[in-house]
């Protein structure tokens, strides 16, 4: 009897003692992630998700560990977590924290295609849900960065009028940000050098680049005549042609930077506007 006593007190002890195990864990994981060492806590809440049985448990120690990675910028490993965890049988409610917060990592990641994607399964899969406003805020920035702008202003001024404001007095799609052609910029640069540098708005880089390959062609001509054939094909062809084909994917360079600039300008400003308007209603 004693015999049978002392195995069941060991029985309810190591069940007790297993049970706690990965909720201990999981305040270890918390406490880490508090502390800022993200990695560390990553880690602890990968521990917490191979041990724990407990949905609840499961959740906090996947959305612990998707806040980490965001927090170090590792948005493109965070989506990846995230579709690994999707697979797992969370409640209805749950899955849709987690897809909304891939939401998030996939705008974060620059993965502007799969953000708008994310967005169409998460209405898909969730009708009842209504859509936060970061969603809407997501959804717009998205369409501006893939300049699908007549999408973005419908979905700019949808929004607004969910919240019973009027765009047709005041509406920033109005005034496009004037992006220039990449192909513009190769074919001056191709024909006359320097010229796609500033078609670009670089007249620095464009005198830059015309001395450069001018060099290399003064070079070439001049060996040429002096009968140094090898030296003028050998060098100053090549180098006029390496100066070339560089000036030409330099201009091609500039002109998608200029174009990311009036981009991410108008998109500050679309962010403003929206936080500014939700904020008010």
């Amino acid at each position: 009897m004693t015999t049978r006593f002392c195995l069941t007190c060991i029985f309810l002890c190591v069940t007790f003692l297993i049970k706690a195990q990965p909720a201990a864990l999981l305040t270890q994981a918390d406490s880490l992630a508090r502390a800022g060492a993200y990695f560390e806590a990553s880690v602890a809440y990968e521990r917490v998700l191979f041990a724990a049985v407990d949905t609840d448990l499961s959740y906090r120690a996947a959305l612990g560990k998707t806040q980490c990675l965001k927090r170090q910028q590792l948005f493109g490993p965070a989506v990846t977590f995230l579709n690994g965890q999707l697979t797992a049988p969370y409640p209805d409610s749950l899955r849709y924290q987690l897809r909304y917060e891939q939401v998030l990592c996939l705008y974060l990641a620059g993965q502007f295609e799969n953000t708008l994607a994310g967005l169409r399964q998460l209405a898909y899969l969730h009708p009842t849900r209504q859509r936060p406003p970061v969603l809407h805020l997501i959804e717009v920035l998205s369409l501006n960065e893939l300049q699908r702008w007549p999408e973005a202003a419908q979905s700019y001024r949808t929004y607004l009028n969910t919240l019973g404001i009027d765009t047709t007095s005041d509406d920033p799609y109005r005034h496009l940000p004037r992006l220039k052609s990449e192909k513009k910029a190769q074919w001056l640069s191709t024909f006359i050098p320097g010229a796609g540098h500033v078609y670009a708005g670089k007249p620095a880089e464009a005198l830059l680049s015309l001395g450069m390959q001018a060099a290399g062609l003064y070079f070439g001509i001049t060996s040429f005549l002096q009968a140094y054939y090898i030296s003028a094909w050998g060098i100053g062809a090549a180098l006029f042609g390496s100066f070339h084909m560089g000036g030409v994917r330099r201009a091609e360079v500039l002109v998608q930077q200029h174009n990311r600039k009036k981009i991410r300008s108008f998109n500050e400003r679309i962010r403003g506007d929206l936080l500014q308007r939700a904020g008010r209603h």
